[in-house]
């Protein structure tokens, strides 16, 4: 299936290799596809426009050697797909295991290659808001995912490496969670942007006790996850390849974000 966009071609799939719910993907491709080519996930926020999203990046990426995929979690299918659908965002564990979302993009990264014939090893992911939480909780949670470089863009909450219970800190987490997920998780590439006039507090943002204890707006949020996140490494002497990002007079808008966030993975202006 595909509609026309740009004068290009914006095309979609439908994933159903899995137990989980169909997933659809809208995704577009390089006129040639090489030994070169890069693989970029991006996950939309809470509007859940997958297609949207998508167009940002084709003209981003205009000239670029990369191979764009946009997966859509539907609300109905995929209602609390920020927290990797483990637990809803006031905290409360999801019982069911089969539908969690970590390591579901490196199962659809396999797909894709097959699909596809990219000859890629790793891959490069953007989220932004609810996409950014997803971004960052599926790197601590999956095992071993073959990730390049992550950008997480306004966020609007974050699993911090305290005590506090799951989704909001590492606590009673619904899966097994060891030392050395910890560790990668702290060695990856992975860029935490937000944007500098992210301060509204409106109706669309996490007003939950969690939450609130972390700041009252996206960018205190953004800044104490990474400032605390780095006084674990400092006590620990831990790797740590995390960069922080202020983008000035940025809202909270997925348009102006992904024009920083490109400089990051595709290096263009």
């Amino acid at each position: 299936m595909s509609f026309s966009i740009y004068g290009s071609s914006l095309d979609k799939f439908t994933f159903q290799n899995w137990s989980k719910p169909n997933l659809d993907v809208f995704y577009h491709l390089p006129d040639v596809i090489d030994e070169n080519t890069k693989i970029l996930f991006i996950v939309h926020g809470n509007s859940r426009n997958a297609d949207d999203y998508l167009k940002v990046w084709i003209k981003l990426s205009e000239g670029k050697n990369v191979a764009l995929f946009a997966p859509h979690f539907k609300r109905n299918s995929f209602i609390s797909f920020n927290t990797l659908q483990m637990s809803t965002s006031n905290g409360v564990i999801r019982a069911n295991s089969d539908l969690y979302l970590n390591n579901s993009i490196d199962t659809l990264f396999e797909f894709i290659k097959s699909k596809f014939n990219l000859k890629s090893k790793r891959y490069d992911i953007y989220g932004h808001s609810a996409g950014a939480q997803f971004v960052h909780r599926y790197l601590l949670m999956s095992k071993d995912p073959q990730v390049n470089i992550a950008v997480a863009a306004n966020a609007g909450w974050y699993t911090f490496l305290n005590g506090a219970d799951f989704p909001y800190g590492v606590k009673n987490t619904p899966i097994s969670l060891s030392d050395n997920n910890v560790k990668k998780f702290l060695s990856m590439d992975l860029h935490i942007l937000i944007g500098s006039n992210d301060i509204d507090v409106n109706s669309s943002i996490n007003k939950s006790n969690g939450a609130q204890n972390q700041g009252l707006n996206r960018f205190q949020r953004a800044k104490n996850f990474f400032e605390y996140t780095e006084s674990i490494v400092e006590q620990n002497n831990l790797e740590f390849n995390w960069q922080y990002q202020v983008v000035s007079g940025a809202p909270h808008s997925n348009k102006v974000m992904s024009r920083a966030a490109v400089l990051i993975l595709l290096g263009s202006s």
